[in-house]
């Protein structure tokens, strides 16, 4: 290679990937700031991930060209960032993008001041248009540097604005929201043919399916869990799900879940799997405990480290091309499976609603297996043993190819949201493997990246941890705790739970906004802080830590947790009752709060496995904690008894006289005023 650059020195394979790139590139942080200042050139901050496609392209046609990494050099101070590794500089600079232009997406590209503060940006730019931008902003940081500067400074202004919006919204009371007119909205944008929400692409959206999950149950509302229903099988079926080897790509292109964006990534398959336990629990469907299933082994198998945690994403391309590894011609697909291969072709849609494009395949199945077996006059065993025998032999055959790319960095988040997604599975289906993962690999996070001031790290790669953790790297991670608190008995893990939560109010909340911060009071900020409050394909580490001040606040009787969480609450109100698909953790949230949730108590030698006969029922809006001896936690104190396991149905500081057994639990819930 003719060409390294800093970036040889980083452990994100992000970085890494651009090391060798003919641009001088330089790691975010102040080294490059001095550069930029001592030099008067402008910052050319430029923003991707690993996985990411259109990265790859603007990188191989634009970064690797002599004569444009020529211009870049001369003109700029050029910083790579992996918005993974460096999620807080993502934020601010893809909020300066979304005001130019109201989009934004990634590569993201700014041009900052040598402060940070960014002047104009974009997205992915084809090579000739990157030339006349480099060459145009070259010319007028020289002879407009005051315009320049004024139209940076009211970007700042208006990014910083957004954090005191969120104070001044109006709200009556948590008491008086009308769910059935949230659920309306989501209900009016919902494909009914297709399930999802109507458009290309398509994005799985776990957390609103959540919230509908959520409603049904607690309002009776059947169409909503019909909803939720067909969404999960036509995401079961559909391309966006490897049917060879499990997991579940970002997003579908079109509207048929058909035609995926191929990466995968951790957190997709993490919140797929929770949702798909909910959702098991409550229909038994067959077809979820093998989304459940093979999802957890494809995690197993491509993205678990040797430590036992898990890896970030495995890339949409190989061999320069978006789904090859994935996808299947009818020739390869028919000398993989022999004389298979016509029953197994029909199954899977070969050359027929699989076909995509060059002649390749991707793999769907039918929405009922019931359905083809009867057509085939094969039972459903038989069918089964089938589809098994073709889904290894398919699985052996890809593994000789080569290979997507794999970023193999760790992020705390992510991890978390994977340990309540194993957590999740074994509640669902009983499986010990499961709780052990979560267990191992949450023993990881307190060994490996936990600081000595208590708070955490945000990544860690060739055993180092690096970057102070954000938000949602404690907010997960405390709800992680707690789940495995509530599934263990073990106080260890409500006690770590409870130590991070008071960390992020000491370090992140904001007594202005009534929020959290997204970093840290004691790191070195970009040119702004930020405070995230948007429920995307992931919740917000706002809403997530909201509801971990709700737990704590109620099961621990900590009223300034709870006050806390009523002022966000009143404070988002407007905004989840109007827009319930982009604050859909939010409108959880109030729904369980609005639903007085209930606390159930198991004090006794087999709080264990009652506590786990309690959460096969997938109790909405319901906390289950349990103590196997004495203790003086406020639901558990004075209320051991040798030799018998009582349950206390709680609500507040009030519970009823205890029963023994979980049917009468279940009967006092249903009969709650």
């Amino acid at each position: 290679m003719n060409h390294t650059n800093q970036l040889i020195h980083e452990t994100s394979p992000y970085l890494l990937q651009h090391a060798h790139n003919p641009v001088n590139w330089l790691p975010f942080g102040a080294e490059a700031f001095e550069e930029a200042s001592r030099k008067n050139k402008p910052l050319l901050i430029s923003i991707g991930y690993s996985s990411c496609h259109w990265c790859h392209v603007m990188e191989h046609e634009s970064f690797e060209n002599e004569d444009i990494a020529t211009l870049m050099n001369t003109n700029f101070v050029c910083v790579k960032v992996d918005r993974e590794e460096r999620p807080d500089v993502d934020h601010v600079y893809m909020d300066a993008v979304q005001q130019i232009h109201n989009s934004g997406g990634w590569p993201l590209n700014c041009f900052a001041l040598p402060d940070g503060k960014p002047f104009w940006g974009g997205t992915y730019f084809r090579p000739e248009q990157w030339i006349q931008l480099l060459t145009n902003i070259g010319q007028l940081y020289q002879n407009r540097f005051s315009d320049l500067e004024q139209q940076a400074n009211e970007l700042a202004e208006g990014i910083a604005r957004q954090n005191y919006l969120l104070n001044t919204e109006s709200a009556t009371t948590n008491k008086t929201i009308d769910f059935s007119s949230v659920f309306d909205l989501l209900f009016n944008a919902f494909d009914s043919e297709k399930g999802g929400f109507s458009g290309s692409p398509k994005f799985p959206m776990p957390v609103v399916l959540n919230f509908m999950m959520q409603y049904s149950i607690l309002q009776k509302d059947e169409s909503a869990l019909i909803m939720v229903d067909l969404t999960l099988k036509k995401m079961a079926c559909g391309g966006i799900n490897d049917q060879a080897g499990g997991g579940f790509a970002r997003y579908s292109t079109d509207s048929d879940w058909k035609v995926p964006h191929f990466e995968k990534m951790l957190y997709d398959n993490a919140q797929l799997v929770s949702l798909y336990s909910s959702a098991f629990q409550l229909t038994k469907n067959r077809l979820y405990k093998e989304v459940i299933e093979q999802t957890i082994e494809f995690v197993n198998r491509e993205l678990t480290a040797a430590e036992g945690v898990f890896y970030s994403a495995l890339d949409a391309d190989s061999e320069g091309e978006e789904g090859l590894f994935y996808t299947w011609s009818a020739e390869e697909f028919n000398e993989v499976l022999g004389h298979y291969s016509a029953l197994a072709g029909e199954y899977y849609e070969i050359d027929a609603k699989g076909l995509w494009e060059n002649g390749r395949n991707i793999l769907l199945r039918p929405d009922s297996d019931d359905l083809f077996a009867q057509q085939h006059f094969l039972s459903a065993d038989e069918l089964s043993s089938l589809t098994g025998f073709c889904r290894a032999r398919l699985l052996k055959a890809r593994s000789e190819r080569i290979r997507p790319g794999l970023d193999d960095k760790m992020l705390v988040a992510w991890n978390s949201l994977m340990i309540s997604a194993l957590l999740d599975a074994y509640c669902a289906l009983d499986r010990i493997e499961y709780l052990e993962s979560a267990i191992h690999a949450a023993n990881f996070i307190l060994i490996n990246l936990k600081r000595p001031d208590i708070g955490l790290y945000h990544t860690w790669k060739n055993e180092k941890s690096q970057i102070n953790a954000f938000l949602d790297d404690y907010a997960f991670t405390c709800e992680a705790f707690l789940k495995l608190y509530s599934v263990t008995t073990d106080e260890h893990w409500l006690n770590e739970a409870g130590s991070l939560a008071s960390y992020v109010v000491q370090h992140l909340y904001d007594s202005d906004s009534g929020f959290f911060w997204y970093s840290e009071n004691n790191d070195k900020q970009v040119f702004t802080r930020k405070i995230e409050i948007y429920d995307g394909v992931i919740p917000s580490g706002n809403s997530v830590m909201a509801s971990v001040l709700n737990t704590l606040g109620i099961f621990l009787h900590n009223s300034g947790y709870s006050e806390k969480v009523q002022q966000m609450l009143l404070s988002m109100e407007s905004r989840f009752t109007r827009y319930p698909s982009a604050y859909a953790n939010w409108a959880s949230l109030a729904f369980s709060v609005v639903d007085k949730q209930n606390v159930i108590a198991v004090v006794g030698n087999d709080a264990v496995s009652i506590i786990k006969k309690l959460k096969e029922r997938n109790l909405f809006s319901t906390m289950i904690f349990g103590s196997k001896t004495e203790s003086n936690l406020p639901y558990f104190e004075n209320r051991f008894v040798e030799g018998k396991t009582l349950i206390y149905i709680c609500s507040g500081t009030y519970c009823m006289a205890p029963v023994e057994s979980v049917e009468d639990a279940v009967r006092l819930l249903s009969g709650k005023d």
